[in-house]
């Protein structure tokens, strides 16, 4: 995630770079997202990459240290900040991937003490959620690998068309008998909740 003083110019220089020979190779889903709401952080923006597996983020993070990002790198150092840079690994991915029905995203970062039964868990409620068609968009959960450990272990994410959807699936998740349900079954200390507006997505979708 990064605090961003010009996000048009932010922007600009990530199109550049994305829509350039570098980017059309780049092994992987880039995702530039404001966040609509995000607590106490000092974090405006983030940049989401995904991979479809460990070659092609190696890959993809080798073309980090090309002069093509490099140059790209010393047109938004003066106009961002990096808050945090982490690597999580994928769990569990589901949904529609439909890019228009995943404009919004919804993230829970917490602490999970049994990862499996979390899992475990955490299938059961997205699978109720489906069969109510809460869900409209995508939907996955992650372990954090590096980075920060002191702060989360998991987060997971629910994808929505707009806003207005994104709160309504929320809330709609809280009242339910199998949100009530997996409460009770897991233990797991949020840590925050974000709502993150995509602007731009490039090499869409590597989900």
């Amino acid at each position: 995630s990064i605090k961003v003083s010009d996000v048009q110019s932010y922007a600009k220089s990530l199109d550049d770079l994305m829509t350039s020979k570098f980017g059309k190779e780049f092994p992987g889903t880039v995702t530039l997202g404001h966040f609509a709401f995000n607590g106490y952080d000092d974090a405006t923006h983030a940049v989401v990459i995904s991979y479809d597996s460990e070659s092609d983020m190696a890959n993809g993070t080798a073309m980090f240290y090309t002069p093509e990002f490099a140059n790209f790198l010393s047109k938004v150092q003066p106009i961002s900040e990096s808050v945090e840079q982490s690597l999580n690994r994928k769990l569990i991915s589901g949904g529609n991937n439909n890019q228009a029905d995943n404009s919004v995203y919804t993230t829970y970062y917490m602490s999970v003490k049994n990862p499996k039964k979390y899992a475990a868990a955490w299938t059961k409620l997205t699978d109720a959620q489906v069969e109510d068609g809460n869900i409209s968009g995508s939907y996955g959960l992650r372990a954090h690998t590096h980075g920060n450990n002191n702060y989360y272990s998991h987060y997971a994410y629910t994808g929505s068309s707009n806003i207005e959807s994104a709160i309504e699936e929320q809330k709609n998740l809280m009242q339910s008998e199998s949100f009530k349900t997996f409460s009770k079954n897991v233990k797991r200390e949020v840590k925050k909740t974000t709502m993150m507006v995509v602007l731009a997505t490039y090499n869409y979708p590597n989900s």
